[in-house]
């Protein structure tokens, strides 16, 4: 049998991304015993979000957070003719791209016939009344909790976050008819 390295590579990059590594090494360099160069190396590699979860790069988040929303609420998302939007939030949807597994930013769109991410492009469309399902979700990591939504749209489940859940459950249950359910953790 020939190893896998491929999936070693992947397998490693994923819980590299997903729980992180912290790097402390302190280095002095001295010459007949005398110190001459003192190196202090402290270092955190890990995805955004995972840093995040711990406390990190919170002031970084937060006005990345205020320029994609300054800068994408300038430009408007393609409208259906007579279509009118109902609710217009900052959210993210959980996207598989190869080996690269993470939450892709954008503003949600809750129009009166459908949902859909734009970020200077679409990036996910559902026609509402194509959406079999949805349900609240509770998603668990690093002791925290995060309501996610979770779509069955052709035979698939969708993951979203949106910043404010609650206004769009209320809006979605208003327009579509449709009860969101709320997923009990086991």
């Amino acid at each position: 049998m020939r190893p896998q390295r491929e999936n070693d590579l992947t397998d490693l990059l994923n819980r590299l991304l997903d729980k992180g590594i912290i790097l402390n090494a302190d280095i002095i360099i001295s010459v007949a015993g005398i110190p001459l160069i003192g190196v202090s190396l402290k270092a955190a590699l890990a995805s955004i979000e995972t840093m995040l979860d711990y406390g990190m790069m919170e002031a970084w988040d937060e006005s990345i957070r205020e320029h994609y929303t300054e800068e994408f609420s300038q430009k408007s998302a393609p409208l259906i003719e007579s279509e009118k939007i109902c609710l217009k939030k900052f959210g993210s949807i959980w996207m598989d791209r190869g080996i690269i597994l993470s939450w892709v930013p954008g503003f949600w769109y809750l129009t009166d016939k459908r949902l859909f991410l734009w970020r200077e492009k679409m990036l996910f469309e559902a026609p509402l009344r194509r959406i079999e399902d949805i349900t609240v979700d509770v998603e668990h990591r690093f002791n925290m909790e995060r309501n996610i939504l979770v779509l069955q749209y052709n035979g698939q489940n969708i993951r979203i976050h949106i910043s404010d859940m609650s206004g769009f459950i209320e809006q979605f249950e208003k327009i579509t008819e449709m009860k969101i359910k709320k997923l009990i953790p086991a």
